[in-house]
């Protein structure tokens, strides 16, 4: 199984020598999201740091750039990594993209597909001397007069789709070449719902599932402290049942009363009701939270099933000495070295 690590919430001024240490400790990959971090700048400082490990977006806001400065970031980083450049694109929430960025939203499925088409292309031919034509729902283009003056490092860049609900998950399996899966994917999602629709995209695009790389996200909080480490991962657990869009994901687990009491006293203000809301069963289904042994073995159960595993640890609603440590307790219990 190759393990990799989310950088979610490491300390940025120091993020090239977290890159070297995920790199000595034997991970196969990186990843940096968009939060509150732009994810293309830490991960070019870890480029400039390692020879090895490969570098991802986990995620990239598909919609909140153009696919030419897209396309563009990721051939610069793939150039300075030496190509170990993943792509790693998502949609984000309409609240996120409108509100935040003033950018439409539209059907999120259509809209991503034609953005991965658009990026794919610009990657692809930017060093040619063609126009770059492309006419869509979304996306109009038409790039004239302009050529990268190098050759790309490879002839194409892997570009992976976050997904979550049904037709996401389908969408990854027709036009990406994996797919990320999102921290409170439980395993009984992932088989119940992840892996058959992901199949059924795979067979709209003609492809096998052994070129295809499903990746799954799972939140660990490892700790001997088991009670310290649940109040960690219910923080995690608060913070996406704030999101609408989330709600189905946690109504298919029975979880909707709990998510209800969560998103108002979010609205309130209110920290510690949102973390009394997250129940024990909530926790056990959407982390990975108690002793090394404990993880361990329910990390098992994931291995059979996914082709790549992506580690986080919790940061939200943690002091950053816990932050730190269960980021040690990441490395201590996956380190392949």
């Amino acid at each position: 199984m190759k393990f990799s690590i989310s950088l979610d919430g490491y300390p940025q001024r120091h993020i090239g020598r977290w890159g070297q240490l995920a790199e000595a400790a034997g991970f196969d990959a990186v990843w940096a999201s968009e939060r509150h971090h732009t994810p293309f700048v830490p991960l070019a400082a870890i480029a400039a740091q390692t020879k090895r490990i490969k570098l991802g977006t986990a995620i990239a806001l598909a919609f909140v750039r153009s696919p030419w400065v897209t396309a563009l970031s990721a051939l610069d980083l793939d150039t300075l990594s030496d190509g170990r450049f993943i792509l790693g694109l998502g949609t984000g929430v309409r609240r996120l993209n409108e509100k935040w960025h003033g950018v439409a939203y539209g059907r999120p499925a259509p809209h991503v597909r034609e953005c991965i088409e658009v990026v794919r292309l610009i990657i692809e031919q930017a060093h040619g001397n063609a126009p770059l034509r492309y006419s869509g729902q979304y996306y109009d283009l038409d790039i004239q007069g302009w050529q990268r003056p190098t050759s790309p490092t490879r002839p194409s860049i892997p570009i992976y789709l976050a997904a979550v609900q049904e037709g996401m998950v389908r969408t990854a399996g027709e036009v990406a070449d994996g797919l990320i899966g999102h921290p409170l994917c439980s395993l009984r999602w992932s088989k119940g719902i992840v892996l058959p629709n992901l199949e059924r995209g795979l067979s709209r695009s003609g492809r096998r599932r052994e070129a295809f790389d499903l990746c799954l996200t799972l939140c660990c909080a490892i700790s001997g402290d088991v009670e310290q480490a649940r109040r960690a991962a219910a923080g995690e657990v608060a913070l996406y049942a704030t999101a609408r869009t989330f709600e189905p994901l946690f109504a298919a687990h029975g979880f909707a009363s709990e998510a209800e009491r969560i998103q108002e006293a979010f609205l309130r203000g209110d920290q510690e009701a949102m973390l009394a809301a997250v129940s024990d069963d909530m926790i056990e289904a959407f982390t990975l939270t108690g002793t090394p042994d404990h993880v361990r073995s329910k990390v098992a159960a994931y291995v059979e099933i996914a082709d790549s595993i992506a580690l986080t640890s919790p940061y939200q609603m943690v002091t950053s000495d816990e932050a730190d440590m269960y980021r040690k307790a990441i490395f201590d219990l996956f380190s392949a070295s």
